[in-house]
């Protein structure tokens, strides 16, 4: 794979492609209280340090999850609708800078076909939620039985236990919270390459967040910095950590590509 390495300086950046914050925390938002509304039904079937009906927990968690359908699908349109309006506006400051006009309305036939493929794919995982729930809920109850099984309990034992419990709905908090930073970043990475690619791209410029919190293989690529380097869209990169892909198509990952035309 050719690299070619490149001094970043923040000013040469030419369209914002950054995962919109704005929009991640209105996604983060609605799906912490599915996160919460699960922990709800769980709580309403804990008996001490067990579950009164599993089953029936199971139930009300699975008919939420499907109650929830509908709603999800606007979650996640809202999302996309924002990112894709984002991208479109970071691709005329593009064309600005570059001294050049592209197309209006060039790739959003690609586009709009990622954009469905991941919104069927959002709205699953929006889903999940409360099922994933229910299923660590039933997984520390049967840690409970094998305590039982094993030697009487005593109150260190249960007061974790009941703890654990009581922390199914952090739990999934945290996954939802999750979901929304990586779906955000997704949707950003998936649009702004179909975009870019139909609009005659074939390599992009990698940058991070440029903080603390950028993972190391993130940082660096075979001995130089990661930031500005040059990659291809249709040969992603395996980093030192032995990933592979795009920025922004990790977990958690807030680095962003900007696309890069023949004539820069």
């Amino acid at each position: 794979m050719k690299i070619r390495s490149f001094t970043f300086d923040a000013k040469t950046l030419k369209g914002n492609f950054k995962p919109s914050t704005a929009a991640e925390r209105a996604f983060q938002k609605a799906l912490i209280a599915v996160a919460r509304t699960s922990g709800h039904i769980i709580d309403n079937h804990i008996d001490g340090i067990s579950i009164a009906d599993q089953k029936k927990m199971m139930n009300a968690l699975e008919d939420y999850s499907k109650q929830i359908g509908p709603w999800a699908t606007r979650q996640s349109a809202k999302l996309l609708n924002h990112v894709q309006k984002s991208n479109t506006k970071s691709y005329k400051s593009k064309s600005k800078a570059l001294g050049k006009a592209f197309q209006v309305g060039l790739g959003d036939t690609e586009v709009g076909s990622v954009a469905t493929r991941l919104l069927l794919e959002q709205v699953a995982l929006i889903k999940s939620i409360p099922i994933e729930a229910g299923t660590r809920a039933q997984e520390i109850a049967y840690e409970a039985v094998l305590h039982g099984t094993r030697a009487q309990p005593n109150e260190d034992t249960i007061a974790e236990l009941q703890k654990q419990l009581g922390l199914t709905t952090e739990t999934a908090i945290t996954r939802a919270k999750l979901i929304a930073v990586t779906e955000t970043a997704r949707a950003t990475a998936s649009i702004n390459q179909a975009r870019a690619m139909s609009v005659g791209s074939g390599q992009y410029r990698w940058h991070n967040s440029g903080d603390g919190a950028v993972r190391d293989s993130h940082k660096f690529y075979k001995g130089k910095r990661m930031q500005g380097q040059i990659f291809s869209w249709d040969d992603p990169p395996t980093l030192d950590d032995g990933t592979k892909g795009h920025p922004g198509t990790f977990p958690r990952c807030r680095c962003f590509a900007e696309p890069i035309f023949d004539d820069e």
